[in-house]
């Protein structure tokens, strides 16, 4: 939601695939040697087009060019290189930009990096971050109702990422991090809006508060063309009790620390045993599987999805 509201400002553009690649070749990037030069740099890209992210992208028309790819590059290391590929992203997703590519903010939206902060941050010296912090019981009926994720593991997840991400945050200060939640930007859109387009250097547009694309394919905000202001505390209607003190348990003081209202004040903090957590991954993965196979066309097809990153 929030990376269609930016994108309706000239100046900022954000994919709508979700790359998840970033921190793993970060960290593997030595092995590709210089970049600079043609057969190194294609082996690289030879390495990311197995990644989801360009299937999702030729999925939707996006084809790289790896000639155009390696001239775009500015610099022919790591950080070079991938700006260069968004840059060939952005041509086709965006066929007649109203800024040149060299005038605006450019930016990816994937909730895992929530947690790899410190390494984006090396890569972008002078890059920001955005955080959007929703209500941990919403988050789990979201995924619950999008993927049919585990609600336990998804609380887990939810506490483990944004204890990273508040830690990581904070060590970079406010001039490069900003948090703001997704229940006040859904009650005051333009407000929060103007606010995060301050915090990234930009004006604020006149349409703020308007998406540039429909955001959502899955979930109860499939196909929503404006900001659903009804997707706050749905877990007060539509989650058992139980469930909501267990998540308690599991995220209580992130609740605190973020304002949530809390039922269950007294819990005991308790995180989830690692063999809990790696029964529900598996369950999780199952149906993961059974969703891909269909979209893939085979079980094989489906795995080796699942298996790129």
């Amino acid at each position: 939601m929030l990376r269609e509201l930016l994108n309706r400002s000239p100046d900022i553009w954000i994919s709508d695939v979700e790359s998840h690649f970033i921190p793993r070749f970060t960290r593997d990037i030595a092995r590709y040697g210089d970049l600079g030069d043609r057969a190194s740099f294609e082996r690289l890209a030879a390495a990311l087009r197995a990644t989801r992210a360009f299937w999702h992208w030729e999925r939707r028309g996006v084809h790289i060019d790896s000639a155009r790819w390696y001239r775009l590059c500015r610099r022919h290391d790591w950080p070079g290189v991938l700006e260069a590929l968004f840059h060939c992203v952005h041509e086709q997703e965006i066929v007649d930009p109203p800024r040149p590519w060299e005038e605006i903010l450019w930016g990816d939206k994937t909730p895992a990096y929530m947690a790899e902060l410190p390494l984006l941050a090396t890569v972008y010296p002078d890059a920001r971050f955005v955080h959007l912090v929703r209500d941990a019981r919403d988050c789990v009926l979201s995924t619950q109702e999008a993927w049919g994720n585990t609600p336990l593991r998804t609380a887990q997840e939810w506490a483990d990422r944004v204890r990273r991400c508040r830690a990581g945050g904070a060590a970079l200060g406010p001039a490069r991090y900003h948090e703001l939640r997704y229940e006040d930007l859904v009650g005051d859109v333009r407000g929060r809006l103007a606010a995060t387009f301050d915090f990234l250097g930009v004006p604020t547009p006149a349409n703020a508060g308007e998406f540039l694309r429909v955001p959502e394919n899955l979930g109860s905000a499939r196909g929503a063309g404006r900001v659903m202001t009804g997707e706050r505390q749905k877990w007060k209607q539509r989650m058992s009790a139980g469930l909501r003190r267990r998540i308690e348990e599991v995220a209580g003081d992130l609740l605190d620390a973020y304002g949530y209202e809390r039922e269950f004040p007294d819990v005991r903090p308790r995180r989830l045993p690692a063999a809990q957590m790696a029964a529900y991954r598996l369950a999780d993965a199952w149906r993961q599987l059974r969703f891909r196979r269909k979209e893939q066309g085979g079980w094989m097809r489906g795995l080796r999805f699942l298996l790129a990153r």
